[in-house]
């Protein structure tokens, strides 16, 4: 009887499209791409998310989409595919959706998700929006490519009655307790609200004193050694204003040993980011992002940047520049292949785009 009733619980398990993601889809790529593959990979993702050049991003895309494994190569073609290839663009889309997917699920849309059988009934009963966030979180939690933690997630779902106690003063004692526990696993962010949390205290006691010390190195330690992806540092920009006094300001060398870190992580928005505060200034001639040096290497720059940029390429040692995956939308293409006003006019500049 047991064997049953554990079978049967199996079962739903593997129906429900919310747990099948596991068995669905492990992660973004193929197992057997090489260092090689996956820059191309990268290269293209740069490609769409400046939407300068869709055409290359197709280009680069193309040799590894058959495989159904590398999720991030198709979805990276189906939405480059939108303005030149609306039908095969939407074909791709419901595939990966259909998978579970979360980035394609955003992209296809409420409407047509909803309207697919593996998530009929979850739409009807919990809504799209809960359904969205549950694949999210569920596919973050299974990459490796994705900046995830387990605690923060819990907390920054938190409303600010859960986070906060009445007195507004600090912390309630959960999310004070997911703060540390993930602050512990060395999760940036986490370490981070901790010691701006104690900053703000006014009169601290002897403890809260030294815990805002220590939360405070852990945050920069973490920050310096480039241990988590795709982390926020725009904020740097700004840390010679008085209202950045409780953000994490390493010092220029300490910027520095983290922008080699950053080099040899590939993590190309946080490199771009920190060498635009560390290098751009009314003296660079020519000075070009980083992501455009990747995507035009042949590009004209000053030589000096020229020089800390391939001085990065080679600290990277062909581990490739990856940024944050995020959703795109297809609305645009969509609404100029309907617009019949438009489409002949649209269809004629993506014929000469091509040409």
């Amino acid at each position: 009887m047991k064997k049953i009733f554990y079978g049967l619980i199996l079962c739903i398990i593997l129906l429900n499209p919310v747990f099948a993601i596991n068995k669905t889809i492990k992660n973004g790529y193929s197992s057997i791409l090489s260092n090689v593959d996956r820059n191309k990979i990268y290269l293209a993702k740069n490609f769409l998310f400046y939407q300068n050049s869709l055409k290359k991003a197709i280009e680069l895309t193309s040799p590894y989409i058959s495989d159904k494994n590398n999720i991030e190569a198709r979805y990276i073609y189906a939405v480059s595919m939108a303005r030149y290839d609306l039908k095969t663009s939407l074909e791709m889309l419901k595939a990966l959706t259909d998978e579970g997917y979360p980035y394609a699920m955003d992209t296809y849309g409420e409407k047509r998700t909803c309207q697919l059988n593996r998530y009929k009934k979850l739409c009807d009963n919990s809504g799209y929006k809960k359904l969205l966030r549950t694949m999210y979180y569920k596919w973050r939690k299974g990459n490796s490519s994705e900046l995830f933690n387990e605690d923060y997630e819990q907390y920054r779902y938190m409303s600010f009655e859960e986070r906060v106690n009445k007195e507004r003063t600090w912390f309630t004692p959960k999310a004070e307790k997911l703060l540390k526990q993930c602050a512990e696993e060395r999760f940036f962010y986490c370490a981070d609200d901790l010691q701006k949390g104690l900053f703000s205290v006014e009169n601290k006691t002897d403890k809260q004193r030294k815990e805002y010390e220590y939360y405070k190195k852990l945050a920069k330690d973490i920050l310096i050694n480039a241990e988590n992806k795709y982390l926020r540092i725009d904020y740097l920009g700004y840390c010679n204003e008085p209202e950045s006094e409780s953000n994490i300001c390493p010092s220029k060398k300490e910027l520095g040993l983290m922008l080699t870190n950053l080099a040899k992580e590939g993590d190309l928005k946080g490199y771009q980011v920190l060498a635009y505060e560390l290098f751009h200034n009314d003296n660079t001639k020519n000075y070009l992002r980083f992501s455009k040096y990747l995507r035009y290497p042949d590009s004209k720059l000053d030589p000096k940047l020229k020089k800390e940029y391939d001085k990065a390429i080679k600290l990277n040692n062909n581990q490739g520049w990856d940024m944050e995956m995020r959703s795109y939308s297809i609305e645009p293409y969509e609404k100029l292949y309907n617009d019949e006003s438009l489409s002949g006019f649209f269809n004629k500049v993506n014929k000469l785009d091509s040409e």
